[in-house]
């Protein structure tokens, strides 16, 4: 399949909000590239590093694909179905697997570096940090790991599964479970900082910039908390539980909830500022590229919105439901979709 759309992005917005002192148009291409097709859905976003994307799928492997034309480098099996977005650290690569392990992998050929074994599924995206790599596990567990060789630093553990990823900032790492809890800790101890209630289960990842900490939770809410104390700045309530892991770009929060609606929210005090209603539940996470807001939907499409006013500039139809987040690297834009593809396009601002 060849496409190619130009989008002139102001012209777009200005039949609905107007551009009144905008910057002149811009034209900006959006070329589909190529398709990689896996052995079963996939379900985790992308990663990419030196030229390779990354993304686990529902056939129990993470796969390893040129990003300039979809071959396939290598594929690492596992168990069961890996849904987490995998880190790039050197020259390995880390992700979780549904078996219950934590994985690192050469990332050049494959190959096994370590394993480490939890009591549970692990759907959480690895976050590494000075030689830490901190993952959770449906276990309830928090854990960090070294990265070099996968020995236990320490261990936390909560009275929910954790299926989200986690967030670092300063000197704390901020993660959510299914016992209503937003935890921050002591990265070098695992000693509890503090800890949030919401009113449901975080399966997300949260987002942290300029202190504040943003996590979304199944009570329908977004939450944006002080990072050093925990204490409540702003909710923000939507019809429906929220899946979607925050993104914060430019003083806006962009998240997505299962009313179908992705939000675009002022990072100081929650107001909208924009809202784009998709054809079903938004539980991908959005990313900005420049002047363009990209996200997925469970109606199989994927969406490129102004940033600006939330108008719909370009769509994709992808052959199922899109339930992680798209990936930017490079000038172009991966999503990986319930069709078993990994769909990649090329961007292009003029």
């Amino acid at each position: 399949m060849d496409m190619k759309i130009v989008l002139l992005a102001c012209v777009v917005a200005a039949l609905l909000v107007g551009c009144a002192g905008a910057e002149p148009t811009r034209e900006v291409a959006i070329s589909f590239d190529w398709a990689y097709r896996a052995g079963d859905y996939i379900r985790a976003v992308p990663a990419v590093s030196d030229g390779v994307v990354y993304v686990g799928a529902d056939d129990n492997s993470l796969h390893a694909v040129l990003a300039g034309t979809g071959e396939l480098l290598w594929r690492y099996e596992t168990a069961d179905n890996v849904t987490s977005a995998a880190a790039v650290l050197g020259d390995a690569v880390y992700f979780g697997s549904w078996d219950g392990t934590i994985n690192a992998v050469d990332a050049a050929e494959g190959e096994l570096r370590w394993r480490y074994e939890t009591d549970g599924w692990v759907s959480a995206s690895p976050v590494i940090s000075d030689g830490v790599a901190y993952v959770g596990s449906h276990d309830g567990s928090l854990y960090a790991l070294r990265a070099a060789d996968g020995d236990l630093v320490w261990r936390y553990e909560t009275d929910g599964r954790i299926q989200g990823g986690a967030a670092l900032a300063g000197d704390l790492v901020f993660f959510g479970s299914t016992d209503n809890y937003l935890y921050a800790l002591d990265v070098t101890s695992g000693e509890l900082a503090w800890r949030y209630p919401v009113g449901g289960d975080v399966v997300s990842t949260p987002a942290v910039a300029d202190g504040i900490v943003y996590v979304g939770s199944l009570d329908r809410t977004l939450h944006a908390l002080d990072a050093a104390t925990g204490q409540l700045r702003w909710i923000f309530e939507a019809a429906h539980g929220v899946e979607s892991s925050p993104v914060v770009d430019g003083g806006v929060v962009y998240v997505g909830a299962n009313d179908g609606w992705l939000y675009a929210l002022q990072a100081g005090d929650g107001r909208v500022i924009w809202r784009y209603r998709a054809g079903d539940i938004v539980r991908s996470s959005p990313a900005v590229w420049q002047d363009l807001v990209f996200v997925g939907s469970d109606d199989g499409y994927l969406y490129g919105l102004d940033r600006e006013s939330g108008a719909l500039l370009w769509r994709y139809r992808t052959g199922g439901a899109i339930a992680a987040g798209p990936a930017l690297a490079d000038g172009r834009l991966y999503v990986g979709s319930i069709d078993r593809r990994l769909h990649a396009f090329s961007l292009e601002a003029e």
